[in-house]
């Protein structure tokens, strides 16, 4: 499901480069309509879809890519410099391929001549990130921002019962419902008091304040049974931990 904020980045990103494709366009063609033949660019109809086509793909990932490391608070200089610098190298080396085969033109010829460009389109999409998409990080530091439908809500640790990791995103449950947040169960975990939550399976967390009880099989693997019915995996790994953990809240 595509968030409001997914959405505002697309819209941005979209009526950004459509308008500036369509204004270089129209310049170009009214330029050649206002001067003799002898000094007409022609330009062909889509040559400026063709070199600043590629930011359709690529702006809407640096809006996701900082987006998602400012959630987490893990938006440092480096790791800005280190995207900046990665959509640097794709972009350059797209267009490098792309002039190669469809215009015959030299890469170090293609290289020289969008250097000075992508650097500065880069830092033009960090800027319109930083003032219309940058969100204001909650000065709590005990809830977590998460997607309710189409709009946010706070989430508090203390309602959160266990948090399973799927792929990219976790599911933090309640005991009564459950939410979906784009981030890594280690990010989420860096985030959580370690004397409240304890790691019970490389793809689950578990609020030490709703366990019931655990229950150990002959492989030494487990379950942990939740004071809402629910159950967790225990893997043999994450099992002294854990009965070292309650150990310490009783």
């Amino acid at each position: 499901m595509m968030t409001e904020q997914l959405k505002k980045e697309w819209l941005i990103s979209c009526a950004g480069w459509s308008a500036f494709i369509f204004f270089m366009t129209a310049t170009y063609v009214l330029y050649d309509w206002a001067m003799p033949p002898a000094e007409e660019i022609n330009n062909r109809p889509g040559w400026a879809l063709q070199e600043w086509g590629i930011w359709y793909v690529l702006t809407p990932i640096v809006f996701r890519l900082l987006s998602q490391y400012h959630s987490a608070k893990l938006l440092t200089k480096q790791r800005w410099i280190a995207i900046i610098s990665l959509m640097l190298c794709i972009s350059m080396t797209y267009q490098a391929i792309f002039d190669f085969l469809v215009l015959c033109d030299p890469i170090p010829y293609t290289m020289l001549y969008f250097a000075p460009s992508h650097p500065l389109v880069l830092g033009v999409i960090s800027y319109l990130w930083h003032t219309f998409l940058r969100t204001e990080l909650t000065e709590q530091h005990d809830v977590f921002e998460v997607d309710a439908g189409s709009k946010t809500a706070l989430l508090s640790y203390d309602d959160i019962t266990h948090i399973n990791s799927a792929s990219n995103y976790v599911e933090l449950h309640t005991e009564h419902q459950h939410f979906l947040k784009r981030i890594t169960l280690k990010q989420v975990e860096q985030q959580l008091p370690n004397s409240q939550f304890v790691r019970t399976h490389r793809s689950h967390l578990v609020n030490l304040n709703y366990i019931e009880r655990i229950q150990i099989k002959p492989s030494g693997s487990g379950l942990v049974l939740l004071k809402s019915g629910q159950t967790v995996a225990l893997s043999k790994a994450f099992k002294p931990a854990l009965k070292a953990k309650l150990k310490h809240v009783a």
